[in-house]
This record gives C-alpha cells, structure tokens and sequence, in this order.
C-alpha cells in the first residue's frame, strides 16, 4: 500500500466514524433476529462477536480483521466499495451500515435487502450501539452486560486521571513518513472520536475549538504555533507500510522547536484497535491515559 493511499484510508475511516448523527430508528420487535448478517465496518463486526452472535455473520469488509474468527468470514469490499453482488450472493437478512453509509442503504433497499444505520461516531453513542444491536439481534441481556463492561472500565480510567494535570495533546491521525521530515499532518479536531478519547483519558485537545474541520490539515506553521506537551502519532497500519517506531518519531526531530519534541513526548500509537470504534473502546481510552500520565502506578 502507498504513502498516500494508507494515510487516505485512515483518514476515510475516521471521517466515517465521525459523520454518525442521531439514533437510528427504533427497530420493528416483531421482526425475527437475523441469522445470516452482513457488516459493513470493523467496529460493528467486533459489536457483534462481543454480543455472541459473531457466528451469524456472513460477511465482512477487507478491514474486519478483529477477533481473529472475523478473517475467515467471506470478504464484501470496503467502505467505499463494496461489492454488491458478493453481497447480494450472501443471501443476508440484515446488513448493519454505519450512519455515513446512505448512499449503500439506498442501493440495498433497491436490491430487496433490510439494512440498518447504526452511529458509532462517538463514546456514547458506541456504547448506546451495543444495545441496540443487542436488541435486534435477539439477545438484549448481552447488549446491557457489554455497555457495563465497557462502562466500568471506562470510568476506572476517568477516575484514575481525574485529578492529574492534563496536557495540550495534538493526534495526528495521517501524514508522509518516513521521510526524516514533517511537511504537515491531518490532526483530530473537536467534536471527534479522538476528541472523545482525550477527554476521558486526561488531556485537552491542543486544537481545541480553533480549526474548521474534523480532520485539519496543519502546517509545519500551525504546528510550531500550537506547540502541543504531547503529540500521538496515529499509525494503525505501521508494519503495513513498512515503518519502525523509531522511524515515525524520527521525522519529529526536524521540529526540535516543538515542546513534545524536546521532551522527547512524540508517542507513535500503533495497535490497529486504535480507530476503531467498538468494543475495545475502553482499550483505546486507558491506551492513551497510559500515554499521557506515565507518572502514575498503572
């Protein structure tokens, strides 16, 4: 996969995380749970095994790789380009969408076959995702039991930093590497799951309200004007693009004039779970609060 490519795919995945808005609509009880289901996005397929029903599912995209059950299911394409007649061969009688997926749930409807959107674009609604699954699927006690688990361990960590500084972070979620240079990144920006996460894992979002867009392009310029304590460099595909850890904290060091630089505070987070909304979203909260706060006992 190119540079340009492995950064556009992360940056199209978050961007589909973050354009989820509102609930989805209730969910007719009279209808029988699916059996035979189609999803169409990492964080849903790993909802559906947390809820125990990962053995009804039919079909997955290329980037369902979780839990390792997920890689034997028959392939659909991506997010934006699945293959609709891999889908439509599968026989589903359901297909779980994300919000971001209208145009896809259109195509579906023509073709006969019952869809259903489900926002997954923040921690709320993640969690709230689990229930609703839980209840379409016919399993509702599995979907209460698994936003618990996420919640308890959600609040462990809030509780753990909640009277800790909390540092200006910058996330930067796409770039070039390797290269020994920072030209500029795309950087997590309000309102966003990263967003989300730094605030329950003790740190301000060094963008805070100031930048348009989810997902901003910022300059060697705004960079050194923002000055962020800590910087996380997102890179879920690390070995993918062959690159080493110490290769992405490399590039930093053309911005010495940076504080997270001269702290020696560029963090390179490469566990895939990282952009993917789901289950092992408390994972990715305590991850980073890891990240933010070695001083404490963890």
């Amino acid at each position: 996969m190119s540079e340009t490519r492995a950064v556009f795919s992360i940056i199209v995945l978050l961007l589909l995380v973050a354009s989820g808005c509102g609930a989805p609509e209730e969910t007719d009880q009279t209808i029988d749970p699916p059996r035979r289901i189609v999803s169409m996005s990492p964080g849903l397929t790993e909802t559906l095994f947390a809820l125990g029903v990962g053995d009804r599912i039919v079909g997955v995209t290329r980037f369902c790789m979780y839990p390792v059950e997920a890689q034997e299911i028959p392939r659909i394409g991506g997010y934006l380009d699945p293959n609709w007649e891999a889908i439509i061969a599968l026989r589903p009688d359901l297909v779980v969408l994300m919000e971001s997926h209208r145009q896809a749930e259109e195509r579906l409807t023509s073709f006969g076959l019952r869809s259903m959107n489900i926002d997954q674009h923040d921690i709320p609604s993640i969690l709230e995702s689990f229930e609703i699954l839980g209840r379409v699927c016919g399993v509702k006690k599995n979907g209460e039991n698994l936003r618990q688990s996420v919640e308890e361990k959600l609040s462990r960590t809030q509780m753990i930093v909640s009277s800790l500084p909390r540092p200006q972070v910058l996330v930067s979620i796409g770039r070039e590497a390797g290269s020994g240079r920072i030209g500029s990144v795309w950087a997590a920006g309000a309102g966003t799951f990263f967003d989300d996460i730094l605030k329950m894992a003790g740190g301000e979002n060094a963008l805070g309200k100031t930048h348009v867009g989810a997902y901003p392009e910022i300059s060697r310029e705004g960079l050194l004007h923002l000055d962020p304590d800590i910087i996380l460099d997102v890179f879920p595909d690390l070995e993918e693009r062959g690159l080493s850890v110490e290769t992405v904290v490399e590039d930093w060091a053309d911005l010495e004039a940076l504080t997270a630089v001269r702290q020696m505070r560029v963090h390179v987070l490469s566990q895939p779970f990282m952009t993917i909304p789901g289950p092992r979203v408390g994972e990715v909260v305590e991850t980073v609060a890891k990240t933010l706060h070695p001083e404490v006992d963890w």
